[in-house]
């Protein structure tokens, strides 16, 4: 059985490599066939086995003699190993369909994470359905899985989208390398998203849902946008926080206020995406602009992790991320990289490692607590 995970996995990793080069340019994914990018001769049967033929042919292409990239039959070892480990973790005896989901979620992170370290760009066809898939997935698995339900998945995919918004808002304030420079505005944007921040301080993160979505039905209807000044707004959100903090209600107040906005953001993204579907990308803005350190598309990329994982694991996650972000920087910096790897991959990188290690990281982590 794990034989036909491997092959499986190949399979898929062949096409994501295709997948990963053809999406961000807008092509079709399945038609023409592929080619030989150099003497654009079209492969046959024999030249796509995954893995064999790239070692058959000794990383060269049959027609013209080109090397052939080796990253190819990486991703395709990568995702192959990956289908076994899913199915050594869930195996389908024991946990029986759960696994499926998990397969489809492993390689749309895997293709996230090499198409943001290519082209700095998360596309919302794959974060969004990944999203909805991982919500929808809770309920094909099995008693014991250790994966979240429904409502676990729900709130984690909020509760992560919220603390990748308030990251990016919140550094942007002090910092323009944190700030996305493309929003969008009306009747959902981040004004909403702000608002919704500071009512789930006071109310939790449904209340902020709720408050958010009256001032988006309001813009809708009245044709005028409700703006609210960022700081002056966060100077009071921290200001409610505080008095929540002071009250005995911290987590209550920090976790409905995260939520709260990355519920907002996640449905803002989905209005935005449905709204512009078939229409031709916008004009890239005249210049150079600085790296944004963490955009809007980390911002859905944690809301499926947070679907993935449910809360705890996702803050695991997001811890992962952050430390192996930052050696990540430090070491490129020692190395005198200057190609910056963007958020996004190390982001499904915590994610995975705490999809298959999570729990036995935080009963370790608890056991030095003594706990």
């Amino acid at each position: 059985m794990l034989v036909l995970f491997a092959v499986l996995g190949a399979l898929i990793g062949s096409f994501a490599n295709v997948v990963i080069y053809r999406l961000p340019r807008r092509q079709s994914i399945v038609f023409p066939g592929s080619r030989c990018p150099r003497c654009q001769h079209r492969l046959g049967v024999g030249d796509l086995i995954p893995i064999l033929s790239w070692l058959l042919l000794r990383g060269r292409c049959r027609y013209c003699q080109a090397a052939i990239s080796a990253r190819y039959p990486l991703v395709e070892m990568l995702m192959a190993g990956g289908f076994v480990l899913l199915a050594l973790r869930w195996p389908l005896e024991s946990y029986s369909a759960t696994v499926l989901p998990l397969l489809a979620l492993f390689a749309m992170l895997v293709i996230l994470a090499l198409i943001d370290s290519d082209e700095q760009l998360l596309p919302d066809s794959l974060t969004l359905p990944g999203t909805a898939l991982a919500v929808l997935a809770t309920l094909l698995y099995a008693p014991g899985s250790g994966l979240p339900n429904l409502s676990q998945a729900v709130f984690g995919a909020s509760l992560g989208a919220g603390v990748i918004v308030l990251i990016n808002r919140l550094g942007g304030l002090a910092l323009r390398r944190f700030g996305d420079t493309t929003e969008r505005l009306g009747p959902i944007g981040m004004d909403q998203v702000n608002l919704a921040a500071l009512a789930g301080v006071l109310g939790g993160w449904l209340w902020g849902l709720g408050i958010a979505l009256v001032g988006t039905l309001a813009n809708a209807v009245t044709g005028r946008l409700l703006r609210l000044p960022e700081g002056p707004l966060y100077g009071l959100w921290l200001l409610t926080l505080t008095l929540m903090t002071v009250l005995g209600r911290p987590l209550e107040a920090i976790s409905g206020s995260l939520a709260a906005a990355g519920a907002v953001a996640v449905l803002g993204a989905l209005y935005w995406w449905l709204r512009d579907w078939g229409q031709p990308p916008a004009p890239e803005p005249p210049g150079e602009e600085e790296p944004i350190a963490m955009g809007f598309g980390d911002v859905k990329l944690a809301a499926l992790l947070g679907a993935l994982l449910g809360w705890q694991n996702l803050l695991l996650a997001l811890f992962l991320s952050f430390v192996l972000g930052a050696v990540g920087g430090l070491l490129g910096r020692a190395l005198g990289g200057g190609r910056q790897i963007p958020f996004g991959p190390y982001l499904a990188l915590g994610g995975l490692l705490a999809l298959f290690f999570g729990s036995s990281l935080i009963a370790w982590y608890l056991g030095l607590l003594g706990r």
